[in-house]
């Protein structure tokens, strides 16, 4: 009985409350979004504990009807508004762009979508569990261990060695992702999660809890170097300027099928 009462319990809210509803990795007004500007084309899911595209994206039951319908789809609603501002348009390389934003709520809304990716995929849910007061808007204070970043994703050409019958020379970031960004850090790699919302590659470093200031510090200003084109995003500011010369498609999506992480208790 333990172990049912157990598979009930919200992800978000631990309730144990036997309603559930359906949380889609995507939102549903977000994918609807993609799939008209696809204008009759297909998304596939990439699953990487399956190590194949589906054809329908993955769900989840694990969250309760209020966490759901009440901040969680705070948190959709914000994202939807900025999709219809800036996400829709796919960005030349090269072009200068501007992004106005509100730091936390995007913050909040990019860490909930890695932690039910997290969830669908087995892998690092328990880096999660100690941000949930501040994904619900509990705690601000509790995310401040997350450090985010904006790159621009450009259209690039697959090489032609790589490239499979009905494959296009140029491809071009229009679909949405989640997932893992390697990163190699002085002090060894690091795994970032990253979120793709068509040109716009959001960033999440996880810090220990337990770091400096100046360490923290320290790596913010070795990844920027490495990173020219990345922005960091804080909570001080409203707005970052930047040029959409980050990340190669065709190279990110297949970083984003190759990197996976196995987290151990």
């Amino acid at each position: 009985m333990g172990n049912y009462v157990e598979r009930l319990r919200c992800a978000y809210c631990g309730s144990t409350d036997e309603k559930r509803t359906k949380e889609h990795l995507w939102p549903a007004s977000i994918h609807k979004r993609v799939v008209a500007l696809l204008d009759g084309g297909e998304q596939k899911f990439w699953l990487a504990r399956l190590d194949k595209a589906l054809p329908n994206e993955p769900i989840i039951r694990d969250v309760c009807a209020v966490c759901n319908n009440g901040e969680l789809s705070k948190l959709d609603n914000y994202i939807c508004e900025a999709f219809d501002r800036y996400f829709g348009v796919i960005r030349d390389r090269g072009e200068e762009v501007t992004f106005e934003y509100d730091y936390h709520l995007l913050k909040r809304w990019l860490l909930k979508m890695s932690y039910n990716s997290a969830r669908i995929s087995g892998s690092d849910v328990p880096v999660f569990q100690p941000l949930i007061p501040y994904i619900m808007g509990q705690n601000i204070s509790a995310g401040r261990t997350v450090r985010l970043f904006l790159e621009m994703t450009y259209p690039s050409e697959i090489p032609a060695d790589e490239r499979q019958a009905g494959m296009p020379a140029i491809v071009r970031p229009e679909i949405n992702r989640v997932g893992f960004f390697g990163y190699n850090a002085s002090t060894g790699t690091n795994m970032l999660r990253a979120v793709h919302l068509r040109s716009f590659s959001f960033l999440l470093a996880f810090l220990p809890r337990a770091a400096s200031a100046a360490s923290v510090q320290a790596f913010v200003t070795e990844f920027l170097s490495r990173r020219p084109s990345a922005r960091e995003l804080r909570a001080s500011t409203l707005r970052v300027t930047l040029f959409c010369d980050g990340i190669d498609c065709w190279k990110s999506i297949k970083s984003g099928m190759a990197h996976r992480i196995h987290f151990s208790r």
